[in-house]
């Protein structure tokens, strides 16, 4: 009796890659959206990572080195430019796994460079690049096609691949208890004060209407224990079907208000990037047909985006 599921969710796992258009979608996503970190922090690079930088250094692996890696702070420009350059190479998945190890290790090497400026969604952005270096995302968004592998071979890619996958929605479910759990234990979050100080801090002043908001006691409740009970009941309720959609809506709305009245823009991208997993590889590649047919026309059966 054991067996048998046993069996079943073995076969699933190597018949095929589930989740090939969204593990590449998410490669060349991601990819770009750690481009548009480095275009908003261009001007603080010196004050991250060069010699003269004033900010107080974690004491990590990476500033233990000899010399207070000085030589490394002297040149960062260039490591500047390798990451950009393996970004690059990332998004157009030349080098597939092996540029996925190196822009794994360069992103965790820039972050230990400098702790103090990392937030949430740098972390997420980070576990993300190690569990894609062990996935197949290289079947659309690529300049070059893959290579045809034996049998063996593909079971177990598309066995690493799904795994991957899941370990990436996991991730977040992770994520999402784990700041409900450490919510419920803080006084402010208890009493369904938090969003109110958090509307009406200047720090996190996203709109004019903030405090105008926060005025109004049912919103400050509402809001405070609605994103306690989504983020305790998301990992949950997500693997059920019928409460997939509503949660992933809800969870779109959520970040968006985050992004626009908190002003905390970091990790509400990361965060929604992740859900397009929790949709079915068949109608993500139909809406990519659709796409395709609307931009291109006729023509679209030449670009081969998918």
């Amino acid at each position: 009796m054991i067996l048998q599921p046993v069996k079943y969710y073995s076969d699933w796992l190597t018949e095929e890659n589930h989740k090939s258009f969204y593990l590449a979608f998410l490669r060349v996503a991601l990819s770009l959206w750690l481009l548009k970190e480095i275009c908003i922090n261009w001007n603080s690079f010196d004050v991250l990572y060069s010699p003269s930088t004033f900010v107080v250094l974690k004491n990590n692996l990476i500033n233990r080195l000899p010399g207070g890696l000085a030589f490394v702070r002297g040149h960062y420009r260039w490591i500047i430019a390798f990451y950009i350059f393996i970004i690059f190479l990332n998004i157009f998945g030349i080098g597939r796994w092996f540029t996925g190890l190196l822009l794994f290790l360069v992103v965790d090497f820039l972050q230990k460079m400098n702790m103090s400026f990392v937030n949430g969604g740098d972390y997420m952005a980070k576990l993300i690049l190690l569990y894609l270096i062990f996935a197949d995302s290289y079947k659309y968004f690529v300049l070059t096609k893959q290579r045809n592998v034996g049998s063996d071979e593909r079971k177990f890619t598309n066995l690493l691949s799904n795994l991957a996958a899941v370990s990436i929605m996991l991730q977040l479910c992770v994520a999402y208890f784990s700041s409900g759990i450490a919510k419920i234990s803080e006084p402010l979050w208890q009493n369904g004060e938090a969003t109110y100080y958090a509307l009406s801090m200047e720090r996190f002043m996203g709109t004019a209407f903030n405090k105008y908001i926060a005025q109004y006691k049912w919103v400050d409740y509402f809001t405070n224990f609605s994103t306690i009970c989504f983020e305790l009941l998301f990992p949950f309720l997500i693997w059920v079907k019928n409460w997939r959609k509503p949660l992933l809506i809800a969870g779109v709305l959520f970040h968006l208000c985050i992004y626009i009245f908190l002003m905390i823009y970091g990790f509400q991208i990361v965060f929604v990037l992740i859900y397009g997993m929790f949709l079915p590889n068949e109608k993500l590649l139909y809406f990519s047909r659709e796409c395709k047919a609307f931009f291109f026309g006729k023509r679209s059966e030449v670009i081969d985006f998918v």
